[in-house]
Order: structure tokens, then C-alpha cells, then sequence
């Protein structure tokens, strides 16, 4: 029976609500951080984070670039904190560098800030808690402020999707304001819409989700492929995955898939390509498609495209899609939250990283939050 209670479930389903609730306040909320004299100095901007908040910049990246014309950037956290090339930061105040943390405690996070400052970069944080380090390191602030909702220990849906919002709303306040964008509310609305095709078509693909996982309840692993911003949602569902059930999982692009993994003999894997219409990769999703069928894969293709496009058409997932192809990743990473969540309840996996948290988090995610900060 699909209708199960979970509270990943609880939070998948309560995210249109959510991001509706967050369009109402994230257009006046992004204007907030800089003044338009500030904005119009930006030359560059760096987008990071650890684990879903990079994941959301990636995610983000062709928003930016499209809406804003600028140079942007999504190294690691790590990269930015101890490996990346300052001289990238131009001269002081060239650069906005913007830091993506929900909870705003990753040491990482924290330290990255404190380098891009040190080399002349202006940092913002997007974060949920304006006291919290991340916000308190960061130059200025970008307040993410999703409806109340009682998380819990579950894989972060609800907080991927609002600072993945967040940022797409920063991104059409600054193209608006250095003079790209010229009518910003039909992105709003565009958002709007997106949001209302995705809660119309929950119940259909909960369905499908779930029983996709009882027919996949034997695979030993789990790989996800995408390319553009979509390549954010295959990562994004490796995470996931593992979170909600333990299982191991990994996420690659379809072009370097075919030029390692090709050559191997057929493995036992689940293969989900997350591809929608407009993405310029999606012929080497059809040929990719079109391997794993003749090597007889467990997989699935989600997209917007006609089913009878693919090899097996039985094989595909239709879901609701933007002509924004940035915008795509926002909504559907419901997928493979939906297809986690069902697969965890099906193998009794209901508590999120149970046996990881209390062997490596004890204190409450301390490896992440107390490592050591080096300012090079």
C-alpha cells in the first residue's frame, strides 16, 4: 500500500505548500541583502556549499548565468575553503560569493566565508538561521523562511527545495537589477505554475514511485545520470537514496557513463535519467536509453518527453516539466524523494541514517560542525 506514513513522506508532500508559501516572500526577501548600487558592481559570482546546499548551487548555476550574464562558479566547499585560486576573485568587491547552508553550522561553510573575505570577495549567506556561524561569517544575509514544519531526523527535501527557491529568486532580482531581466514576474509566475503541475500530478507518481520500488526491492545498488542543471537532481538522488535506506548509490553524467561504464558487462544496478525536453543532452540520454535496454538494465527514464521517444516506452516516467529548463531541477527532485521514501518503507529503513548518526554523530553532526577551520 502506498499510502504509508513516514515523515520523509510528510515532507515530500507537504513541499508545494511550502514553495508556494516561500513565493510570497522570497521576491521582497532577495532584494533585501544589497542595494542596487551594490549589485551593479558584481562582476563575478561563486556559489557553494556542503552536500544538498551544494547540490542546490549546482542546481542554480544555469539561472544565474541565463538571468545575470555573469561569470559564475560552483566549486566545492572544500575547493573554495583551501584550494581555489584567489586571483578568480578579481580585485575587492568584484566578486559576490555566496554560501548555501539551511542549518548555517558547517564548519566548512563557515571557513570558506572567512577566506573569500580575507581575499576581497563580498559574502552572503542563504540560510534558515540568521544567528547561526555561517550567517554571522557572511558579509550579508539571504533569510530563508519556509513554513513551520517539525523535520525531525529526515533527508533534507523540504530544505533543498527552499534555498534552491531562494536562489533562483536572487538570481532574478539581480539580472532585474543590472538590466538582463525585463520582466521578472514572468519568471514568478512561471515558478507559480510549476508548482501547481507537480501538486496536480503527487498522487499519480507516488503511485508509480512506490511501485517501482517493490519491483526493485531485490537491486543491491542504485545509480542516477543527468547533465545541465538536471545533473543536480542525479546527485541530489544518490543522497537520498542512501539517506532514506542505507543502500549504496552513485550519480554520473550520461556522456562519462558511456565512456566508463559502457564498456563494463551488465550490472545488476536500478538506473534512473533524469532528462526533461529542453535538455540539449537529451540524445545522449536516448542513446544511453537505448544500451540499457540491449544489455537489459533495471531503469527508468524521467522526463516530459512522448514515451513512444525511448527504446521502452513501459521504461519511462512522464512528469511535469518548465520551459525553463534551470527551473526543472526545483520540482523534480520530488522523484527520487518519492522513490527513496518508498523503498525505505518497504525495507523497514524508516529512521534517517539510524546506524551512521549514532556510530559517527553522536553530538549531533560534530564531524561536520566542529572540524577544524584554516583560513590559507
Amino acid at each position: 500500500m502506498y499510502n504509508y506514513e513516514s515523515d520523509l513522506r510528510k515532507e515530500i508532500l507537504s513541499v508545494p505548500d511550502m514553495a508556494r508559501f516561500l513565493q510570497k516572500s522570497m521576491r521582497e526577501n532577495a532584494k533585501l541583502p544589497f542595494t542596487s548600487e551594490e549589485l551593479k558592481k558584481f562582476k563575478n559570482v561563486v556559489i557553494t556549499g556542503c552536500g544538498d546546499s551544494l547540490c542546490a548551487a549546482y542546481a542554480a548555476k544555469e539561472a544565474f548565468e541565463e538571468l545575470t550574464g555573469l561569470f559564475i562558479d560552483t566549486p566545492t566547499c572544500l575547493d573554495l575553503a583551501r584550494h581555489y585560486d584567489v586571483r578568480r576573485f578579481g580585485e575587492p568587491g568584484d566578486t559576490l560569493v555566496i554560501l548555501v547552508s539551511f542549518s548555517g553550522k558547517v564548519s566548512r561553510v563557515v571557513e570558506a566565508a572567512m577566506r573569500a573575505k580575507k581575499y576581497g570577495a563580498v559574502t552572503m549567506a542563504v540560510t534558515h538561521f540568521e544567528d547561526s556561524p555561517v550567517a554571522q561569517a557572511c558579509d550579508r544575509l539571504l533569510y530563508v523562511v519556509p513554513d513551520e514544519f517539525d523535520l525531525h531526523r529526515t533527508p533534507g527535501c523540504r530544505t533543498y527545495v527552499a534555498s534552491m527557491l531562494s536562489l533562483f529568486h536572487f538570481a532574478i532580482h539581480l539580472g532585474e537589477t543590472i538590466g538582463i531581466v525585463l520582466n521578472p514576474e514572468s519568471y514568478i509566475s512561471e515558478i507559480d505554475a510549476n508548482i501547481d503541475l507537480w501538486d496536480a500530478e503527487m498522487d499519480r507518481l507516488e503511485k508509480e514511485m512506490y511501485e517501482l520500488a517493490k519491483s526493485w526491492k531485490p537491486v543491491p545498488y542504485f545509480e542516477a545520470l543527468g547533465a545541465g542543471p538536471e545533473f543536480a537532481t542525479a546527485w541530489f538522488a544518490q543522497a537520498k537514496l542512501y539517506e532514506a535506506t542505507g543502500d549504496f548509490s552513485r550519480y554520473e553524467n550520461f556522456e562519462d557513463w558511456t565512456h566508463v561504464d559502457y564498456i563494463l558487462r551488465r550490472m545488476d544496478s536500478g538506473m534512473f535519467l533524469y532528462v526533461t525536453e529542453g535538455n540539449p543532452s537529451m540524445s545522449r540520454a536516448k542513446e544511453v536509453a537505448s544500451v540499457l535496454t540491449r544489455q537489459n538494465y533495471h531503469y527508468v527514464v524521467v522526463t516530459d518527453e512522448n514515451k513512444e521517444n525511448f527504446p521502452e516506452s513501459d521504461k519511462v516516467i512522464n512528469i511535469p516539466a518548465s520551459k525553463l529548463l534551470w527551473l526543472n531541477p526545483m520540482m523534480q527532485t520530488l522523484v527520487p524523494c518519492m522513490f527513496a521514501a518508498s523503498l525505505a518503507d518497504l525495507k523497514g529503513t524508516m529512521s534517517f541514517c539510524k546506524d551512521m548518526i549514532e556510530t559517527y554523530f553522536p553530538f549531533g553532526g560534530s564531524i561536520l560542525r566542529n572540524s577544524k577551520i584554516e583560513v590559507f
